[in-house]
């Protein structure tokens, strides 16, 4: 009997909170994807809809350069993204920015950003843009020539794709 009991008041404690939840989900007060810290998703989202780019393809970019941390730093790759700090120097300038800010994860984002918004132009197929961030000449001539995404596009992809889903999308 005290199973039963317990459980019809357990049922009606969750049937009395999911209005409320609802209602604050749709209001965007309740975040439920938890592997995303809530700077970078917003930092994504802002860059996202300023460089014309999907915010959780931005996120996974993160998670595979960093493991979304911004102060990462590999040689003179650095940052949130790994945004290499010698190649884009100029970039980094033309906003304003010192390397120094590259441990902010939202500049950091921007200049990524610019950096992926400028290859996509330049070469349209994700893929490609992918292989070139990385740095993967290797693995973009097997894509040219095989049709074959190194593994960390696939991998970027693949964790994309679950961010999107995650979010509605």
């Amino acid at each position: 009997m005290k199973k039963v009991l317990g459980g019809i008041l357990w049922g009606i404690f969750l049937f009395s909170i999911i209005p409320i939840e609802a209602q604050a989900n749709s209001l965007g007060l309740i975040y439920e994807d938890s592997e995303v810290p809530g700077e970078i998703y917003t930092s994504a989202n802002l860059c996202g809809e300023e460089f014309n780019i999907c915010p959780e393809l931005l996120m996974s970019i993160a998670y595979h350069e960093s493991r979304y941390t911004p102060d990462a730093k590999n040689g003179s790759c650095i940052g949130l993204m790994q945004v290499n700090v010698k190649a884009h120097k100029d970039r980094i300038e033309a906003y304003g920015f010192t390397e120094e800010d590259m441990y902010d994860e939202y500049k950091n984002m921007i200049v990524a950003s610019d950096i992926l918004e400028e290859l996509f132009n330049e070469y349209e197929d994700v893929g490609t843009v992918l292989c070139i961030y990385n740095g993967d000449s290797k693995g973009l001539r097997a894509y040219k020539e095989y049709g074959l995404l190194p593994k960390y596009a696939t991998n970027v992809l693949k964790k994309s794709e679950e961010l999107e889903r995650a979010h509605g999308k």
